[in-house]
């Protein structure tokens, strides 16, 4: 009986430090999961399936009916678009099955966009981050291949602010290849080769553009994109590590009191 005793009071400590390993095991794992699965991630626009891999298929041919409007509106509607920072609109202005390629120095955007949907996660990325921007094109050229297929080349001049990478000045050498299908025109192929890319805070691989800053000698707190993160994420890491250490020392207390008895 005794020894029974003695036995169930000697598996006690031992219960406590197994209680308090599964606890501190299941807590970082916890804290892990809720990581990955909330904290935001690096900016990169280009990343959603839209890899250099990626090549445009030759653009759908449009329907044999004249169109009812010159191509020339269309590339209006999408100048006027990008300055209104539509992103809604713009990516309308898009074939389903449409392909975008982005090349050049545009640091964080280079990249090859297949389909409407990316199109629209390139510019909600892009020109959704601006508080203003505005578009001017110039060397505007159309080249037929027939009266509903028609390829744009111009030259375009962007100027603004992001909440991103601050000032912002850019030019592009843009192909459009534009087909008149459905009562409208829409861009089934495109090229952006940007000549220049200039920005006020250049973008980080890292998840917080804030170190961007830092490295190039700016204010962090003048960055706006995941300010919240930037400023909360040190409190939350300390209060995981307080939290984890005081389970740890409830844990040796309780296991010191266990021992004594025994």
């Amino acid at each position: 009986m005794a020894a029974s005793e003695s036995k169930r009071r000697t598996s006690h400590p031992k219960l406590a430090i197994s209680t308090i390993a599964v606890t501190v095991v299941v807590f970082v794992a916890v804290g892990i999961a809720l990581e990955v699965a909330f904290l935001p991630k690096a900016s990169q626009p280009g990343s959603v399936q839209t890899t250099s891999a990626v090549t445009c298929q030759p653009p759908a041919a449009g329907n044999a009916s004249t169109p009812s409007t010159p191509v020339k509106t269309a590339v209006d509607q999408f100048v006027q678009d990008f300055n209104d920072r539509n992103v809604q609109g713009l990516s309308g202005l898009y074939a389903q099955d449409a392909c975008v390629t982005w090349s050049g120095k545009a640091t964080g955007l280079v990249g090859t966009y297949d389909g409407q949907g990316n199109v629209r996660i390139l510019y909600g990325s892009s020109i959704g981050k601006t508080t203003v921007l505005n578009a001017t094109i110039s060397n505007y050229n159309e080249a037929p291949s027939s009266p509903s297929n028609v390829n744009v080349t111009m030259t375009i001049y962007m100027a603004g602010n992001s909440t991103v990478v601050g000032a912002l000045n850019s030019t592009v050498d843009a192909t459009q290849q534009w087909a008149y299908s459905g009562q409208q025109w829409q861009i089934v192929k495109e090229n952006w080769d940007y000549l220049t890319f200039n920005v006020q805070n250049p973008l980080s691989s890292t998840t917080f553009p804030q170190w961007a800053a830092i490295k190039a000698g700016h204010n962090p707190d003048l960055v706006s994109e995941k300010s919240f993160e930037w400023h909360a994420g040190p409190y939350v890491a300390a209060s995981v590590y307080t939290f984890m250490g005081a389970i740890l020392v409830v844990g040796a207390v309780e296991y010191r009191k266990m021992s004594r008895r025994t």
